[in-house]
């Protein structure tokens, strides 16, 4: 044996335990005040800790290259069972659910959907949706925040990333059963096997939520109005599935690549609607929150979106070269609320960063604490765009900040929220300044599939001469 392998056999050690472990609860009590808090305690306990929750032992790692190793490094060494389980009734078999070979042909075929080109493509259809809807917010009277968010991301991923048609009254459904099946979903991802099996109110309103969501989906895929390019993420599925025959039959794969089929279809529009519609909207609404109580980034991100919308002049080839400070505030949030753990299980015995972890460790990827890890961020909890700004003085290690994950399983849709959540943002700021309804009244963050707020209850107020403006936004010759 030589001395490097030696010297690794011999440095390879057990994972420790994190502080406060309580007799058969383990280290149950540190969630007394929340996720959120205890995935902070467990961060500050070193770059991997075990903890014990019940009967459960998880690993949580929540170093930034100990959590690129496990994404990247001995991503083959993990797989991602678990969650999947939890997904699976919502997403079917979507590019979140398969894995292996499978991932990565589905993920070569989608992928162009999110090109630049593409993308730039895209991007005046969406200004303009994000406009429309953002001009139906409620004015002068409280509301949440979160809520309409939420319908905003929802409309454009119906009408820009799926380019549907399809009634309101189907994107209104949408918006239905997405709360449901976020919070369904996250419980089926850490419940035993057997527990989604039993009929409890929440089981039956989960499937309830799927089934509207099935629908809907059904809905918008026969209203599917590809643009003249076909480069749209359902034109290059049906593509796949029937080169030069238009859309698949249900229950066939057509002359396409094997395993293509209508349900498949269906299946990775719902799981691009369920990982990118929360993402999107639950960026969007910390951004206002956040906006609203930071007045010069506010009256920055108008000033962008005033020129963007009003100025007249054509979209720039890249939307985001008009937008830099509104992208950093996305970035920002992103850091701050992002979907705060990643699951990942050992498939087999692996040594991580030193620490050995046995065949079918669960392992927990912190990304909430990394997030906030103060060795890599200065003023950890401080809301700071110029942190993301390209004369940052403190430049962030790739490996500390993953809103969207790393290596093959990033997720594939990205591009499409990096370019979607600054719009949105900047069709609200042109339109309304956003206070807090309550100005004594915190909002709380919860963790969750994302970081989302118990309650964003704001108001809006037009700004002085958006609505006569608005009636100009985007005019033909821009999109």
């Amino acid at each position: 044996m030589n001395a490097a392998v030696t010297r690794e056999v011999r440095e390879v050690r057990e994972v420790p335990w994190a502080p406060g472990r309580r007799g058969p609860l383990g280290h149950l009590p540190l969630l007394r005040h929340g996720l959120l808090p205890a995935l902070l305690e467990l961060g500050a306990a070193g770059p991997m800790v075990r903890a014990r929750l019940g009967t459960t032992t998880v690993y949580v790692v929540s170093d930034g290259d100990l959590t690129h190793e496990v994404l990247a490094d001995r991503a083959a060494a993990f797989g991602r069972e678990r969650v999947a389980r939890g997904m699976r009734e919502a997403m079917g078999d979507g590019l979140f659910t398969v894995e292996a070979e499978i991932h990565r042909e589905r993920r070569r075929i989608v992928q162009p959907a999110f090109g630049r080109a593409s993308l730039a493509a895209t991007a005046p259809l969406m200004c303009r949706v994000a406009s429309d809807v953002a001009g139906q917010w409620p004015v002068r009277t409280a509301f949440d925040v979160g809520d309409e968010a939420l319908k905003l991301s929802t409309a454009l991923t119906v009408r820009a990333l799926f380019r549907s048609e399809a009634s309101t009254e189907w994107v209104a459904r949408l918006v239905g059963s997405g709360a449901m099946l976020s919070k369904g979903t996250r419980l089926r991802g850490v419940a035993p096997r057997w527990y989604s099996r039993v009929p409890t109110p929440g089981n039956l309103a989960y499937r309830r939520a799927v089934r509207l969501l099935r629908e809907a989906l059904e809905a918008l895929y026969a209203h599917h109005a590809p643009p003249a390019c076909g480069g749209d993420l359902l034109s290059l599925l049906n593509r796949a599935a029937c080169p030069g025959e238009g859309a698949p039959h249900e229950g066939t794969a057509g002359n396409g690549t094997p395993g293509i089929t209508r349900a498949t279809v269906l299946d990775e529009m719902a799981t691009f609607f369920l990982a990118g519609v929360g993402t999107t909207g639950r960026a969007v609404a910390w951004a206002c929150h956040e906006l609203a109580a930071n007045h010069h980034l506010e009256e920055a991100v108008q000033r962008e979106a005033d020129a963007l919308f009003h100025s007249g002049r054509p979209l720039p080839a890249n939307v985001l070269d008009a937008l830099p400070v509104t992208s950093r505030v996305i970035s920002e949030v992103l850091r701050l609320y992002p979907v705060p753990v990643l699951p990942r299980e050992a498939l087999r015995e692996v040594t991580v960063g030193g620490f050995r972890l046995p065949r079918g460790a669960v392992v927990v990827l912190n990304l909430y604490a990394l997030h906030r890890d103060p060795a890599v961020y200065p003023r950890p909890s401080a809301f700071d765009p110029d942190r993301w700004s390209p004369d940052a003085p403190h430049p962030v290690p790739r490996t500390a900040y993953l809103p969207f994950g790393a290596a093959a399983h990033r997720c594939v849709g990205a591009p499409f929220t990096t370019l979607a959540a600054p719009v949105a943002l900047a069709a609200i700021a042109t339109r309304f300044r956003l206070r807090p309804a309550d100005p004594h009244r915190p909002v709380r963050a919860v963790g969750g599939v994302t970081t989302f707020p118990d309650r964003m209850l704001m108001t809006a107020t037009p700004r002085s001469g958006a609505n006569g403006r608005a009636a100009g936004v985007l005019s033909p010759g821009r999109g």
